[in-house]
C-alpha cells in the first residue's frame, strides 16, 4: 500500500500560496481557485494568463522572489521553481508553520503529491503512483476518461467506467429520497441496482423512469433508520 493517505481537501476560502509563476504554476493556480481556495502568487514575472488573474482579482500577487514568512497562515503551499535553494527554504518553512507542501518534481521535500485527476460532472478520480511514475499516471488517466483519443492510445484499450458519471445526480437523488423516508439501502443492494438497463435509461435522458427503477430495486431490501 502506498504510504500516501488519499484525500480530497475543503480548500474554499482557505490561504494558499504558490512560489513561483510559470506554466506549471498556471495549472496549479487554476486548480486551487476552481476549489475556492485564496490563493497568493509569490514570483517576480508571471505567465500572461496568471497576470489576468491578478489584474481581475482572483488572486494576489507578491511581485518578488519568495521571502522567510510568506507561507504565514497558508493551509497549503506548491513551490514550482527549478531553484534548489529556494525549494529547500520553502520545505523548512513549511514544516515549521504545519503547511501541506507540494514542491514540483521533488517528492522527498513534499507533504503531499498532486494526483493526476479526470474529471466528468460531480465525478473526480485521482491517480496516484506514489510519485514513481508520472507518465504511468497520465497513461492511466488517458485511459479511464479521455473525451478524444489520444493517437498513441488504443481506442479498444480504454476503460467505459465513467459513464456512470452520467447517473450521478440520479443516485444522489434516490439516496436523498430514501433518507427522506428514513429508510436505508445495504451496499450490496446499490450495486445489485446500478446495472446496464439503469446507466442506459441515464444515458437516453429518462431519468424519471431511471429513479422510479431504481427505487423499485431498492426499497424491498430497505431497512428503517432511527
Amino acid at each position: 500500500m502506498s504510504r500516501y493517505y488519499p484525500a480530497y481537501l475543503d480548500l474554499d476560502g482557505r490561504r494558499c500560496v504558490v512560489i513561483g509563476a510559470g506554466e506549471i504554476a498556471e495549472r496549479k493556480v487554476t486548480q486551487l481557485l476552481a476549489s475556492g481556495a485564496d490563493v497568493m502568487l509569490v514570483s517576480p514575472s508571471a505567465t500572461p494568463e496568471l497576470e489576468r488573474l491578478a489584474e481581475s482579482g482572483e488572486l494576489r500577487w507578491i511581485r518578488r522572489g519568495y521571502v522567510h514568512g510568506d507561507l504565514a497562515g497558508a493551509v497549503l503551499a506548491v513551490a514550482a521553481t527549478d531553484d534548489e535553494a529556494v525549494n529547500r527554504a520553502v520545505h523548512a518553512e513549511a514544516e515549521r508553520e504545519k503547511t501541506l507542501l507540494n514542491v514540483v518534481d521533488v517528492p522527498s521535500l513534499c507533504g503531499f503529491i498532486a494526483p493526476s485527476v479526470v474529471e466528468r460532472g460531480p465525478v473526480t478520480v485521482a491517480i496516484s503512483t506514489a510519485g514513481t511514475s508520472p507518465a504511468l499516471a497520465r497513461k492511466l488517466r488517458e485511459l479511464m476518461g479521455g473525451t478524444q483519443n489520444p493517437p498513441h492510445v488504443d481506442h479498444d484499450a480504454y476503460c467505459r467506467c465513467l459513464a456512470w458519471a452520467d447517473a450521478a445526480e440520479v443516485l444522489g437523488e434516490v439516496r436523498a429520497e430514501l433518507r427522506g423516508r428514513k429508510t436505508t439501502a445495504t451496499p450490496e443492494a446499490w450495486q445489485d441496482a446500478m446495472d446496464p438497463e439503469l446507466l442506459e435509461l441515464v444515458g437516453a435522458g429518462r431519468t424519471d423512469e431511471a429513479k422510479a427503477r431504481l427505487l423499485d430495486a431498492l426499497a424491498p431490501g430497505a431497512t428503517q433508520t432511527s
